[in-house]
């Protein structure tokens, strides 16, 4: 075939494109041109799975037989996880509470293709986790923002959801990427007036000093989202879910992909839920470390921290980039924000990467 026409079947398939899917374009990370020796780019666990779950998981999958599929929606993994979280509330929750999936990602994936048709609102606050705008435009939503300043008040959301008549809110509490808490009592308040679904992202809640699991049960409309992929250290694996109302859980359950795990998941998520006392512990150090780090970097007075109740730190200002550069140049990779004022992100890693953090940043202080 000529290369005329090999250009113009190019052409004819870009034409057949779903209009949202041309419009956007595919997630990409940053490219690094220098040689990660540290990644803190990603607020990922710095520990790898303890000694003793991995020779548990080995015993486990020897007796495996990976020819056959998974568990058609991982049965097991969501007894297990019932069993964790009627622990972790004090009290029962049944597997029709909860809904698992490939990542926390895949789960609010579904909350869009459930409930969003095109041209409906999705409503948000700024700035947040990226895939909340991905899949909604992706699906041919429409996503408009509440800018999280000294406005964001419960007021000015309720005037939001007034004037848009959003289908669904997404809230990423801690936030991703500023580290910051919506208080209980606006999320409350916004679940009481919005007649929709309020799903509260908590992927950051282990981190944090409170979480609204508890509020779920009397409040059918609100719904919290979690991952193990940061406090428990399983972001090789891909696992999230979803706990809220019954009624919520079995239409979401209508879009959920049967087999949407994979064996391995299941068999290590089990054993992570089966043994979660050194996880407790990592996370505790975690918190540690995150308020040694805040100490010392807020020492410096061109930028601007916010005090993070998550497992990283974000830090707005021109001077961020010379920062990132020292960093970068020493083989460690962070985050960064192309946005006014510059800004970036540094997740909390073992004590020895955070040491070599606060190195490069004596060496900035004294450029500076």
């Amino acid at each position: 075939m000529s290369s005329n026409n090999l250009n113009k079947k190019e052409e004819d398939l870009k034409e057949l494109l779903r209009p949202e899917v041309r419009a956007i374009s595919p997630y990409r990370g940053e490219v690094d041109n220098f040689e990660v020796k540290i990644n803190l780019s990603g607020n990922e666990s710095p520990f790898d799975l303890p000694v003793e779950i991995k020779e548990k998981f080995k015993e486990e999958f020897d007796q495996h037989d990976i020819n056959r599929y998974p568990e058609i929606y991982s049965e097991r993994l969501q007894q297990t996880l019932a069993s964790y979280l009627s622990q972790e509330l004090n009290k029962e929750v049944s597997t029709g509470e909860i809904i698992v999936g490939n990542g926390s990602d895949e789960l609010l994936d579904m909350l869009i293709r459930t409930f969003v048709e095109p041209g409906d609102v999705v409503l948000s606050q700024a700035p947040t986790f990226s895939m909340y705008q991905y899949f909604t435009e992706l699906s041919g939503g429409k996503y408009k923002e509440v800018p999280l300043n000294d406005d964001f008040t419960f007021e000015n959301l309720k005037a939001k959801i007034d004037e848009f008549e959003p289908k669904l809110i997404f809230l990423c509490s801690p936030n991703n990427p500023t580290g910051e808490i919506i208080s209980r009592e606006m999320i409350l308040s916004l679940a009481n007036y919005f007649s929709g679904p309020l799903i509260i992202d908590e992927a950051y809640a282990d981190f944090n000093d409170f979480d609204l699991m508890p509020e779920v049960e009397n409040h059918p409309n609100l719904a919290v989202t979690r991952t193990f992929s940061k406090a428990f250290g399983l972001a090789g694996i891909r696992f999230g879910y979803l706990y809220g109302n019954k009624v919520l859980v079995e239409e979401l359950e209508k879009v959920l992909k049967p087999y949407n795990l994979n064996s391995l998941t299941d068999i290590l998520a089990c054993l992570i839920l089966e043994n979660n006392d050194i996880i407790k512990e990592r996370i505790n150090l975690i918190k540690s470390e995150r308020q040694k780090m805040y100490q010392k970097l807020n020492q410096y007075q061109g930028w601007r921290l916010y005090p993070s109740m998550a497992n990283f730190i974000y830090i707005e200002g021109e001077k961020t980039k010379e920062f990132k550069n020292i960093l970068n140049q020493q083989g460690i990779k962070i985050r960064s924000y192309s946005k006014e004022p510059a800004a970036i992100r540094i997740t909390i890693g073992s004590r020895e990467e955070n040491k070599a953090v606060l190195k490069a940043f004596e060496e900035f202080k004294a450029k500076n």
